[in-house]
């Protein structure tokens, strides 16, 4: 012990007349072993077995020896699970004799170096010395793996905030263990500071989010993150000068004043007013919400100034009480011993991010009003806690069309950020108030020189050929640019017709062959790649079916035997269950907590699953175009209407299409024949015409639903028939002939199917009457502001008292159409 508070610690040497078996040369033939053997599917038997190569350390009584078993204990956890995140690159298999010698030499590298644990080490973990060296070792013997040099660096740069993390885990789990650390030092660990411990823990487990792999790769977001830009809206008053009027939009009298998202945010916590207390970020999807809110949650963790609550709302229960649901949360969470929002226990300062105000829509059926009930109660807690001083501010990022429904309750200035993309075009920069040239700055430049270094690619910049003018709305948006990225590393060429959906599908494509040298991953060994996409369509639709975003392993076996799919599970070398566990680890998909009992997945971006949702929809209208043909042909053939319309209840009754969903859909039909498209279209048509006159045939769900459940799917699926039909009308630019059984039918069908809550909400099926034959229809009195009529044909609709304020009438035929109220 020297005079400071501290001691010197070192690797136990056989001074100590105790047998030490565990030492680093073991850990690394125990990974090693793992990865030879093949056993990457059975990862935990093999991380078990590195963890307790430490068993005999367990002996160990003086506290250099304690604290030697903390830290290699530690090492082990975090090594290994850097090792289980990246397994999929590891797939060469060196010479055993090789690889003996490399772990004597790692070993030999680091037993010299003497530790000293103090006060420091406890508040900079990260700055522990052993660490720099444990780095270029475990980058050493990742190369054995044939991992690239810099994949190598990559992963073994993550090794202090895995470290960290483990540090705290490690002691949690054994706190018996370290009891004698406390006498000599005063940790963070101590009874006395349990609260400050949890918030440590959970503290180091936000920064360790930004650092696990992205997708496949040897990097985490934090390497490849590029700081975002936003604007505010902000009213023109008074007088303008010609300048300033080219700055305002046609549609709006708003200036787009543009700053840097986190340097804003952290002048308005540093601000910390009671009175502006929320803040709000808008975005599309893949525009960086989620991402900036992880990095963001993350920095303030490293800072420690403020503690920090994320919480990603596809996991949040809402209530009327929006302590009670933090408390459930972070109980279910498991870090924070206490709800930091409690009276008793509360900290004198607390942010909140919840991220993803829409996914938290989705949980309900009445999405708007959940929406709306929580930005509401969160209002309400915040003016509570905030009566004196700032003790509570909150971050809530969500999609844009979620955030312009409740943006009447937002109305400070600067209170809605919208995120803005990598690159803005000369031209739409003049319509945006720039003091300081933010949006002069090509992001896309930046991003792509990180993802060179970090994935050893070497990329300097944005490729020649994807820099084209045609691209620049995809490559400009940090989620489409990354699958970008992905699929143009593996077949440098990419489709230039600017469609979504061809994107998302050579990724597909590029993932389904990526062969890291040959290697295939042992998840889709044996399936052909339309089957691969097969599956995953239908683990999207039993996302969608579900919360929007995770799902079961249970839920995807019972939608793939009702699909007629078990056979393509059962192609999987191991049991059905674990043969989708390996698939939905492995591709773009994460373990998010537990559900009755079984494990849950979500999609790591809800587009894919959007995406791959629309892809079912599709394949599902082309069979029901074939199945009533064939019924047609051969009445002991295929399906009759009945049929049809209860496998597309069944289909689309669970959840509600929305906009974003409906894009894919109209994305994916411009892939189509277009012929096919025309043959769907009527066939569609008339589905909705025998629906009208009969109903849809919920008798026939096994199990029936009761009345206001079959109602509700009855009214999702019908407006899922409108949605598509018309997403085959944009592709034909034909108008949709429906046989309306009365001339009050339509107008009866549409007021079922949406009614305007308020202003400020959209009704999405107004958005799918273009090329609608609406000819001689009773529409009286109807809200029809905002509708899509394009290519309608009017002639004769009677629209006495109609709102048509604000529709696209673009090529509308009116002919003799009655009054309405423009």
């Amino acid at each position: 012990m020297s005079n400071t508070s501290g001691f010197s610690v070192s690797k136990p040497v056989a001074l100590w007349n105790k047998p030490i078996k565990a030492d680093f040369k073991e850990l690394f033939k125990s990974l090693s072993k793992g990865v030879i053997d093949g056993v990457l599917g059975k990862w935990e038997e093999v991380a078990k077995d590195a963890v307790e190569a430490t068993a005999a350390l367990g002996l160990a009584a003086a506290p250099e020896e304690v604290a030697w078993l903390l830290i290699y204990r530690s090492l082990v956890e975090a090594i290994v699970s850097l090792v289980k995140g990246n397994q999929e690159l590891l797939f060469e298999k060196p010479n055993e004799s090789d690889l003996e010698l490399l772990c004597d030499r790692l070993n030999h590298s680091l037993e010299n170096i003497e530790l000293r644990i103090d006060q420091d080490f406890f508040s900079r973990p990260k700055d522990l010395p052993i660490l720099e060296a444990i780095k270029t070792a475990f980058a050493d013997w990742l190369k054995y793996f044939s991992v690239n040099q810099a994949q190598a660096q990559t992963i073994s740069h993550r090794l202090p905030t895995y470290f960290v993390f483990a540090l705290h885990e490690e002691w949690a789990k054994h706190p018996e263990k370290y009891a004698c650390l406390k006498e000599e030092l005063d940790t963070p660990f101590t009874p006395a500071n349990e609260q400050e411990q949890s918030w440590q823990h959970y503290l180091a487990w936000l920064q360790k989010q930004v650092e696990e792999p992205m997708f496949l790769e040897a990097f985490g977001l934090k390497q490849v993150y590029v700081p975002l830009h936003a604007y505010y809206k902000q009213k023109v008053a008074g007088e303008k000068s010609e300048e300033f009027e080219r700055r305002v939009r046609d549609d709006e009298k708003y200036q787009r004043v543009v700053l840097d998202l986190e340097t804003e945010l952290e002048a308005w916590l540093e601000k910390g007013d009671r009175h502006d207390a929320i803040r709000v970020i808008s975005g599309g999807p893949g525009s960086g919400k989620s991402s900036f809110a992880k990095i963001f949650a993350a920095n303030q963790a490293e800072k420690g100034k403020i503690p920090v609550l994320f919480i990603p709302l596809h996991h949040f229960e809402p209530s009327d009480d929006l302590v009670e649901a933090v408390s459930k949360f972070v109980r279910d969470d498991g870090f924070l011993r206490y709800n930091p929002l409690d009276k008793d226990k509360a900290d004198s300062h607390l942010l909140i991010i919840f991220d993803g105000l829409d996914e938290l829509a989705m949980q309900g059926k009445i999405a708007p009003e959940i929406a709306q009930q929580f930005v509401r109660e969160v209002q309400r807690k915040v003016e509570r806690f905030n009566v004196r001083e700032t003790c509570l501010q909150v971050l809530i990022s969500g999609r844009e069309l979620v955030v312009q429904a409740n943006s009447s309750d937002f109305r400070q200035p600067q209170q809605i950020l919208h995120i803005l993309p990598y690159f803005v075009t000369k031209d739409e920069r003049e319509n945006y108030i720039d003091d300081h040239n933010l949006l002069q700055q090509d992001q896309r430049q930046i991003w792509w020189q990180k993802y060179g270094n970090a994935s050893g690619r070497g990329y300097g910049c944005l490729p020649e050929e994807l820099n084209q003018d045609n691209l620049t709305e995809i490559t400009a948006q940090p989620l489409l640019n990354y699958l970008v990225a992905l699929s143009f590393d593996q077949q440098k060429k990419f489709p230039t017709d600017g469609n979504l959906n061809a994107i998302y599908a050579n990724l597909l494509a590029a993932v389904y062959q990526r062969g890291w040298a040959g290697y295939q991953h042992p998840a889709i060994r044996g399936i052909e790649e339309k089957d691969f996409v097969r599956i995953l369509e239908e683990i999207a639709l039993a996302s969608w079916h579900g919360d929007g975003r995770t799902t079961t392993v249970r839920e995807i076996e019972a939608h793939c035997e009702h699909s007629s799919l078990k056979s393509l599970l059962d192609k999987f070398q191991e049991s059905a269950k674990l043969g989708v566990t390996r698939l939905l680890t492995a591709f773009y998909f994460r373990e998010s907590g537990v559900k009755e009992q079984e494990k849950t997945f979500e999609f790591t971006h809800k587009s894919f699953g959007e995406y791959l949702t629309a892809k079912r929809i599709v394949r599902e209208v082309r069979l029901i175009d074939k199945k009533l043909k064939d019924r047609q042909d051969d009445p002991d053939e295929g399906w009759d209407e009945r049929e049809a319309l209860k496998r597309w209840a069944i289909l689309c009754g669970a959840s509600p299409m929305d906009e974003y969903l409906f894009n894919f859909v109209a994305d994916e039909m411009r892939l189509q024949n277009a012929s096919d498209v025309g043959d769907w279209q009527q066939t569609l048509c008339h589905l909705i015409s025998f629906m009208l006159r009969h109903g849809m045939p919920m008798d026939r769900l096994t199990p029936r639903p009761d009345f206001q459940e079959e109602n509700r799917q009855a009214r999702n699926a019908e407006e899922a028939l409108l949605a598509v039909l018309n997403a085959c009308a944009r592709v034909t630019k034909t108008v949709s002939k429906i046989q309306w059984h009365t001339p009050e039918a339509f107008g009866i069908w549409i007021s079922r199917l949406g009614q305007r809550i308020d202003t400020d909400t959209d009704v999405f099926c107004l958005n799918c009457l273009s090329f609608l034959d609406l000819q001689g229809c009773v529409l009286i009195c109807k809200d029809f502001a905002m509708a899509n009529l394009e290519g309608a044909n009017l002639e004769g609709t009677i629209l006495e008292g109609t709102i048509l304020e604000g529709e696209n009438l673009a090529d509308l035929n009116e002919g003799s159409g009655s009054h309405s109220d423009e």
